[in-house]
């Protein structure tokens, strides 16, 4: 990673304060959190951004581990302390989803890269050719109003462990071209920030709903819902369509009686019907 350039393209394109850069870490978001708690958060430079060339203990959702090797990838985490709701929080890892698809599409249509589509597997995930190469998992820090944002993109790898070859991918992979991870951070975060400002204007994720669903991979497809957490009710387990989000966030899912249904992100976990999607 080239600190420098990447410093100047952030200064162009972003709001960011300063960037926290590590050879080596355990977590980035882990690093985020233990700056704001350190600190009064009033006082506190915001945004910030943490990078880490080699991340030995990321976390995905449901606290899945993340492959971090060196070199390779992009591992970081935007800290802010936006205008959100606690319960809007979860919808800025939407946000960074889409954020990161199009950095991608249009980085690929720049390169004259015309076959490739980023989409977006909800609530957290980012797909090419229907593997993943991007997680995002989105924190609220405590009662600091401050949310840590961890992005890890498989970006110049070409090889994975043998239990995720089947279900893992990269851009160079699947281009055949080496990417820039410097430029490609500065325009997530550009394109990050402008999505969470708008949010905080507009309330509501209206304003995102078509980008957003056609790019979702599983949008009128049959899924397989499963329950993550103790919902108070009847369970959702079972396999649906999926018919994209609300603009709350929430997927809206479909059963064979044509019956619709929102389930929340914290609530479920969604794969497709005849694998990861």
């Amino acid at each position: 990673m080239d600190l420098q350039t990447l410093k100047k393209l952030l200064d162009s394109y972003s709001n960011i304060n300063e960037i926290n850069y590590y050879d080596e870490t355990d977590s980035t978001n882990q690093r985020a959190k233990e700056y704001i708690n350190s600190q009064d958060v009033s006082s506190a430079k915001l945004p910030q951004l943490f990078v880490s060339e080699i991340q030995n203990a990321g976390r995905g959702r449901l606290g899945r581990s993340w492959v971090s090797p060196p070199n390779e990838g992009i591992w970081m985490s935007y800290l802010c302390k936006p205008a959100l709701s606690p319960e809007q929080i979860p919808s800025v890892t939407l946000l960074a989803g889409l954020a990161v698809a199009r950095a991608i599409n249009s980085f690929a249509l720049q390169k004259s890269i015309f076959n490739l589509e980023a989409q977006i597997k909800w609530p957290n995930d980012i797909v090419i050719n229907k593997k993943k190469i991007c997680g995002i998992l989105t924190e609220l820090i405590g009662s600091t109003s401050c949310i840590v944002c961890g992005i890890g993109i498989n970006v110049n790898s070409l090889t994975f462990p043998d239990e995720l070859s089947n279900k893992a991918t990269s851009l160079l992979k699947e281009t055949g071209v080496v990417w820039n991870r410097e430029k490609l951070i500065a325009v997530i975060i550009k394109n990050l920030e402008d999505l969470i400002y708008a949010y905080e204007k507009s309330g509501d994720l209206e304003f995102i709903l078509y980008d957003y669903n056609r790019l979702l991979v599983n949008l009128d497809n049959e899924v397989i819902i499963t329950d993550n957490s103790d919902l108070g009710g009847a369970s959702n387990e079972g396999t649906y369509i999926s018919r994209g989000i609300d603009k709350t966030g929430a997927l809206i899912i479909e059963d064979s009686n044509g019956n619709r249904k929102n389930v929340s992100s914290g609530e479920v976990s969604v794969r497709g019907i005849y694998g990861y999607v």
